[in-house]
């Protein structure tokens, strides 16, 4: 290492004050991101933002508040013989937690999760993967479903019309990784389901590793327990969220990076290029930024150079991917939609939709807060202090800080998620900042480790309560899916508004291969062509839901039934009936 990059052998400590400002700052913005994101409405617009925060997050406010209480008297009124003398992990105690996060994860994904993909990011993780797997970059589409295509739900989909194949719209690094692994990892550990358990026992690792080089080993210890007891970190591991390889691959990147040698930047470029590649090209270069601003700062020119030269190429060519993919699926009687393929008329397209930022800025940090330890926030705003005094704490800060600026401006809607997933990749960042807070309050350590217990073991008490929500969440939709699987039809037609988050039943497999194939109301204009069509050649079925059939997924949100699956009911089924169709209910 050169000398502008070794490890801190001390910090400036932090006074009475700045604790007191670092706890009261976390409280106030923690309670005025709730207010805020009360405000939204569960089942209008807004979506899953604020079914959540009357669904799981008001609950896990009135936890975390006990916890920090009984954290903060703790501190208070802590002796000296039940105070611990030193936290530090050696090397094995590391191997063993990352293998017993692994096994949660592997364990979770089963049990809590159900093997279920319920969000469409998911889903679409799976299908492409699927694609990747049997040797193609897209999947073709048979003739006759090429016209019909808008009904097979192809919500981030290509935005294209009677393509002659189809693919998602997001960037292949993590879906053919999620295809690699699937290859090699065999199926009781998940298959392509093991990839967010092997990316999170990566990150956990990478972490320790950084963090060793950074901070000292207390200091480096509670980096670690930032992210082990980090709900979001695990729960989206047992998913097939992209989000854990953002980590695992911005860590990797960053303990190259640090290491300062010329092989060791080759090898960053090229964890950059897969980086850039994994989902969106936006999440890891705003994890990269900062750190060449650092360079800019120090003067490193040859190595600045090397760096924008090498990521401006990997911004063209990922920028470029998705008109590749356009030409796999273009065909003769394609046309473009109202949506372009490029990134900069989706982008427009989601500044023309947003709505209400502030609040769902809120909602997103509430559920950060929450979904983390709980001791993260206010250590870490701590480490932050050290920003103007060592730059790479300046480059850890603005790293965690610029996509809450950025998404909050383009993309305050997050979707589905285990807390804010957009800042998924930089959960490295907040846990190192958390170890420079920790190594602040030297003088307090033998009064405040029993205090980090007591929160840390609170945490572990939110991870349980997280995982039983979680588990409600994703059961609700898995028995639902199941029971169209079950109901032994070939087509099941399904409208988005017939329960709280029913457009989320509609996925098929890239092959057709699944029954009952899954259809959306909202893309059939005419319901009597369309049971000729299929229904020509007699025997075949189709499952039709009533409004019962939806009762357990309204419930759980809160929603009375739409009372659109009886409406249609009546008139849908003899439509089938009369083209020579059998009709099944779901209820």
């Amino acid at each position: 290492m050169t000398e502008g990059w070794r490890p801190t052998q001390g910090s400036p400590q932090a006074s009475r004050a700045q604790i007191g400002l670092a706890c009261l700052g976390w409280l106030v913005g923690l309670l005025l991101c709730f207010l805020l994101a009360s405000s939204l409405s569960p089942h209008g617009g807004q979506g899953i933002a604020g079914a959540y925060v009357l669904m799981q997050d008001r609950w896990l406010l009135v936890m975390a508040l006990g916890v920090t209480l009984l954290s903060a008297l703790t501190a208070l009124l802590a002796r000296s013989r039940f105070r611990p003398r030193g936290m530090a992990f050696s090397p094995r105690a590391v191997i063993a937690l990352t293998l017993l996060a692994m096994v949660a994860a592997v364990v979770g994904r089963h049990w809590l999760l159900l093997d279920y993909d319920l969000s469409r990011d998911e889903q679409m993780a799976t299908f492409d993967a699927w694609i990747y797997a049997h040797g193609h970059l897209a999947w073709p589409l048979p003739p006759e479903w090429r016209v019909d295509f808008p009904m097979l739900n192809t919500l981030f989909m290509l935005p294209v019309g009677r393509p002659v194949a189809w693919i998602s719209a997001y960037l292949p690094g993590h879906t053919g990784l999620r295809a690699l692994i699937g290859l090699i990892a065999p199926n009781w550990l998940g298959g392509p389901a093991f990839t967010g358990p092997l990316m999170l026992g990566a990150s956990l690792w990478l972490l320790w590793s950084i963090a060793r080089t950074m901070l000292t080993r207390e200091g480096a210890s509670v980096a670690l327990l930032m992210l082990l007891l980090s709900g979001q970190s695990l729960f989206a591991s047992m998913s097939a969220f992209a989000m854990p390889a953002h980590l695992a691959v911005n860590l990797l990147w960053l303990r190259l990076f640090l290491a300062n040698r010329p092989r060791t930047d080759v090898a960053a470029l090229a964890v950059g290029f897969f980086g850039t590649g994994l989902h969106q090209p936006l999440f890891h270069p705003m994890f990269v930024a900062p750190w060449l601003a650092l360079l800019l700062v120090r003067g490193e020119w040859r190595r600045l150079g090397l760096y924008v030269v090498v990521y401006g190429a990997i911004g063209l060519f990922w920028l470029a991917w998705p008109h590749v993919t356009h030409s796999l699926i273009w065909g003769p009687g394609s046309f473009e939609s109202d949506v372009g393929t490029s990134y900069l008329s989706r982008l427009l397209d989601l500044l023309a939709q947003n709505e209400h930022n502030l609040s769902m800025m809120s909602a997103n940090l509430l559920r950060f807060t929450l979904w983390n330890h709980l001791a993260l926030i206010p250590l870490a705003a701590l480490g932050a202090g050290l920003a103007l005094r060592d730059g790479r704490v300046g480059a850890l800060l603005a790293g965690l800080l610029l996509p809450v600026i950025v998404m909050g401006i383009i993309l305050p809607y997050q979707g589905y998620g285990f807390g804010y997933r957009y800042m998924h990749g930089l959960l490295g960042n907040a846990a190192l900042l958390a170890g420079f807070g920790w190594q602040r309050l030297t003088p307090w350590h033998t009064r405040l480790r029993p205090a980090l217990a007591v929160a840390s073991l609170g945490t572990l008490a939110l991870m349980v309560a997280q995982g039983t929500l979680t588990h409600r969440l994703y059961a609700t939709f898995s028995h639902e899916n199941d029971a169209i699987n079950a109901s032994g039809a070939d087509y099941t037609i399904i409208g988005g508004n017939d329960g709280a988050f029913a457009l989320d039943l509609i996925l098929n497999r890239p092959d057709l291969s699944n029954r009952p194939l899954r259809l959306s109301i909202w893309e059939i204009d005419d319901a009597d062509a369309l049971a000729a069509r299929l229904c020509r050649g007699g025997g075949k079925s189709i499952a039709l839901p009533q409004d019962s059939f939806f009762a357990q997924e309204d419930a759980l949100f809160g929603r009375p039934a739409s009372g659109e699956a009886n409406q249609r009911f009546a008139e849908t089924a003899e439509a089938f009936k009369g083209a020579g169709c059998g009709v099944k209910v779901l209820k």
